[in-house]
């Protein structure tokens, strides 16, 4: 799902059902040596994989963000591309790549709540301006699960989901590109269950990664796909970032 065309739509953060496009980085290392006591003499413990492979997706993605500073509208949407191509590579090249159970026309993961930063959130709407029915679908539910909870918004579609594929794959934010399922079945059990389906762990690190490096933007941090992009979309051109920010905040993001 992760590297075909118009497939998948999302991330699921460890320990909850939802999906996120970004994440707090990883505890500092260090040695504790009691509750809340650490020592500074102490000698770091060895880096974990999963610690290796988000600093590798985050000094991947800085290094593409610091090659592209305009401030202006349509240089945003221009950096998340920028880092998407630059990250897509490492997210393709896994061991577990060729194991991937993702597939055009499954769409399990596009039913959870998706976090994106401000420069995503723009490079959707570029992919949408021109698309009438696609702008009416975000707007309409925006409004509809305004009321609804994080948790509460698992199982419901993706407003960009059209006939079991995302409308707008090319353009798919970074929690839409690095979770990729090794079981179909049980992607479809999760979406019922708190149970995670096995996934390509070292692309979702490297994703979460290159995910904090946008967050990083301004305006910071990461909000709901349908909250964002719809306040976008309905905001003067002037006010995209006030908008964004005034938007729904993805939970733990800031």
């Amino acid at each position: 799902m992760r590297g075909g065309p118009r497939e998948r739509s999302e991330l699921i953060r460890p320990g909850s059902r939802g999906p996120e496009s970004a994440v707090k980085p990883p505890q500092a290392l260090c040695t504790e040596i009691g509750p809340g006591l650490y020592d500074p003499d102490a000698q770091p413990p060895t880096m974990s994989t999963n610690q290796a492979e988000y600093y590798r997706g985050l000094e991947v993605a800085s290094a593409a963000l610091r090659h592209d500073l305009r401030p202006s509208r349509g240089a945003h949407a221009d950096r998340a591309a920028r880092v998407h191509e630059a990250i897509q590579p490492l997210l393709d090249q896994t061991e577990d790549h060729a194991q991937l159970a993702c597939r055009l026309g499954c769409s399990h993961c596009c039913h959870y709540p998706v976090g994106v930063t401000y420069p995503e959130a723009m490079r959707l709407v570029a992919a949408v301006r021109l698309r009438p029915e696609l702008i009416e679908r975000i707007v309409d539910a925006s409004s509809s699960k305004r009321e609804q909870s994080w948790e509460q918004l698992v199982g419901a579609p993706c407003p960009l989901l059209l006939d079991h594929a995302c409308a707008v794959h090319e353009s798919r934010p970074m929690p839409c590109r690095a979770l990729g399922s090794l079981d179909a079945e049980a992607c479809a059990v999760a979406l019922l269950t708190d149970r995670m389906p096995p996934r390509d762990e070292v692309a979702w690190w490297r994703g979460l990664g290159a995910a904090q490096a946008l967050a990083n933007s301004s305006p910071r941090g990461s909000r709901e796909l349908r909250s964002a992009v719809s306040a976008i979309l309905t905001a003067p051109a002037q006010d995209a970032e006030r908008a964004f920010a005034g938007s729904r905040t993805v939970p733990g993001s800031d």
